[in-house]
């Protein structure tokens, strides 16, 4: 699978925009599945339920389907993507948090597929890699959504800037929070043993 940096190389073509613009829908359905792992990638790490995050990307997609026209080329096609993605998963935390039900669905013990697990690594560097994306889901929504973005999905400040509508020092801080905030939970794990 190519890696979330080169995701710039995926970028949908003017035709391939004014085909959609213009109704066509094999050439967004080839825009879908073009991008739809990504999308998926980036709502199940903020989410971290597999069926909102598939709903979350579904109407993503509608909201696409609907917009295309107002989208502007200038920009990455991603950073458009990840926009409303975000957008969607911010609404689905705040709901599930009113309705009390977030504690169930970040038990620790509830399994948390990623895509590309099969990347190389001896244990010890899989297992803090699986302590630092399970520490991320207790940072707050901002922190956790600029270390998503930049530390696991790998994209630059300036794209995650304009993803969050965030300034690029606000980025920056937020990230040097969340690092901090996941660093110290590693040290009091491995003081207590791990766990």
């Amino acid at each position: 699978m190519m890696h979330n940096r080169d995701i710039g190389t995926l970028q949908p073509d003017a035709d391939m925009i004014h085909k959609c613009r213009n109704r066509d829908e094999k050439a967004f359905r080839i825009l879908v599945e073009k991008f739809q792992s990504y999308a998926f990638n980036l709502a199940f790490r903020l989410v971290l339920n597999e069926d909102d995050a598939k709903d979350i990307i579904q109407e993503s997609f509608i909201r696409i389907w609907k917009h295309i026209h107002q989208y502007d080329q200038k920009i990455l096609f991603t950073t458009w993507l990840y926009k409303i993605v975000i957008n969607l998963c911010y609404d689905n935390l705040k709901s599930t948090r009113r309705r009390n039900h977030m504690a169930m669905r970040l038990a620790d013990n509830q399994a948390v597929p990623v895509i590309n697990d099969n990347a190389s690594g001896n244990e010890d560097n899989k297992e803090l890699i699986r302590k630092i994306r399970k520490l991320s889901k207790t940072l707050t929504l901002k922190q956790r959504m600029v270390f998503i973005l930049r530390d696991l999905l790998d994209l630059p400040v300036k794209e995650v800037s304009g993803i969050l509508g965030l300034s690029e020092g606000s980025v920056k801080t937020n990230l040097y929070l969340a690092r901090l905030n996941i660093r110290e939970k590693i040290l009091v794990s491995e003081k207590h043993g791990g766990s």
